[in-house]
């Protein structure tokens, strides 16, 4: 049977945040690949939509709780909260999967070092992108920015050459091969998020009240979310499509039914690495609620003591994660 629609909430979420399921199909809908196909004209309908449900305080007459969820997530999709503005379509996370199978496939195919460097430069140079663009943030510092992309890229070549010429030297260890990719991904995306994302841990990021008053900038909450993207991002996230392929296409190979190198065997891993990446990244987004509850007692002291809009001390306050 269908889940009953609950109550519309502007900026509450449809699903139970504080369970793994309800996040995961939060998740979803941001990431459906249909959300590429919205028009402005879609866009424009359902932030009109948001606008009366706001200035009336209640449904719009000619919208129920299902028409307002699927308003919200329409925005959600395809505008940048922070800024207000239309992100920028290969950075989406809607984008995430069609453009990292052919990269994972790069990666993990790579036969020479210098095929392992090159996706390793296509890689972080969408890392970069969907970073900026998933931002928590409205601003970013372009120099920093720079440096997180040269930083990235220098990082996962210096791990993928290292690592090749330690291979060679030892080939003993060529068993841990495959897993090269993953080395190199895990330690470029750090540098890559924590750049990318460092206007957040100067300046810090917006936290507001349970009812949505923002009351002020906190670094410590920017570093938080930081943290979190890391470890659910860029260490979490990658074992799915660049550590189990290789497992799943030794025990197939093993079995003697495909030969390695075959068109088969790369339509095989290919799949491997869709499917893979398709469960991957919606479980890794959903590791960690996307909207932080932080205890005001983890912040700077200037969010000691404050009261909430009721008159109660202020005990926690909420801020966006980014993604």
């Amino acid at each position: 049977a269908a889940q009953p629609v609950p109550p519309f909430v502007l900026g509450g979420n449809r699903y139970d945040q504080t369970q793994f399921s309800g996040r995961l199909a939060h998740i979803q809908e941001l990431i459906d690949m249909r959300t590429l196909l919205t028009t402005d004209e879609e866009v424009t309908a359902a932030q009109k939509l948001l606008a009366d449900f706001k200035e009336r305080g209640a449904l719009p007459a000619d919208a129920d709780d299902a028409a307002m969820w699927n308003a919200q997530r329409v925005v959600s999709s395809v505008i940048h909260e922070p800024t207000g503005e239309k992100m920028f379509l290969p950075g989406r996370m809607s984008m995430f999967v069609p453009v990292n199978v052919p990269i994972a496939a790069g990666l993990l195919m790579s036969k020479s070092v210098a095929a392992g460097a090159f996706w390793q430069w296509v890689n972080q140079t969408y890392n970069v992108v969907n970073n900026y663009v998933n931002r928590a943030g409205p601003n970013v510092e372009y120099g920093p920015l720079a440096q997180s992309y040269a930083l990235a890229v220098s990082s996962a070549l210096s791990v993928v050459v290292g690592v090749g010429k330690l291979l060679q030297a030892f080939p003993a260890l060529t068993t841990f091969g495959p897993f090269v990719p993953y080395l190199a991904t895990i330690t470029a995306g750090t540098c890559n998020v924590g750049f990318a994302r460092m206007d957040e841990m100067k300046n810090g990021i917006e936290v507001c009240d349970k009812d949505g008053n923002k009351i002020g900038l906190s670094v410590a909450a920017g570093k938080i979310a930081v943290f979190k993207t890391v470890t659910t991002r860029s260490m979490f996230l990658p074992i799915f499509p660049l550590v189990i392929p290789p497992v799943v296409m030794k025990a197939v190979l093993a079995t003697g039914v495909i030969a390695a190198g075959t068109p088969l065997a790369v339509v095989v891993e290919l799949g491997t690495i869709a499917a893979c990446m398709s469960v991957g990244l919606p479980a890794a987004l959903a590791l960690q609620p996307l909207q932080m509850e932080l205890e005001v007692s983890s912040l700077e002291p200037a969010f000691q003591g404050l009261k909430s809009s009721d008159g109660s001390a202020l005990t926690h306050v909420y801020a966006s994660k980014g993604m």
